[in-house]
């Protein structure tokens, strides 16, 4: 499955052809990517799209659940065949959570996302 590329800023990428879409392993890793980043109930074609970050984020985070959560969305999402690593680190002091996960996708190749929540 081919999906347009975005860019740094997470917007979709326009101009460069066929260059502006990504294909196989790069498309999975960019759909995990914008899954992690999404709030679930925000995007009105999917409703459970998305996490419930501001529901399993509210002190106090129960981050088993929220690992959960975030692993149960990477292998909902098309083309992940498995994860084969997973770290989480919150960081209190800026109140970001760190997600980095490798995982294996179904055309066999193997990608890392790296996600600042």
């Amino acid at each position: 499955m081919r999906v347009r590329r975005v860019d740094a800023d997470n917007d979709w990428t326009f101009g460069q052809g066929r260059a502006s879409y990504a294909g196989t392993s790069e498309s999975v890793a960019q759909r995990v990517r914008t899954r992690l980043l999404s709030f679930m109930m925000d995007w009105f074609l999917d409703l459970d799209h998305g996490l419930p970050w501001l529901g399993d984020m509210e002190r106090p985070a129960d981050l088993t659940q929220v690992e959960r959560d975030i692993k149960r969305q990477i292998l909902k999402t098309e083309g992940v065949a498995e994860i084969t690593s997973f770290e989480m680190e919150q960081d209190t002091a800026t109140r970001k959570l760190r997600i980095v996960t490798t995982l294996r996708d179904v055309y066999g190749g193997e990608s890392t996302v790296d996600v600042d929540r």
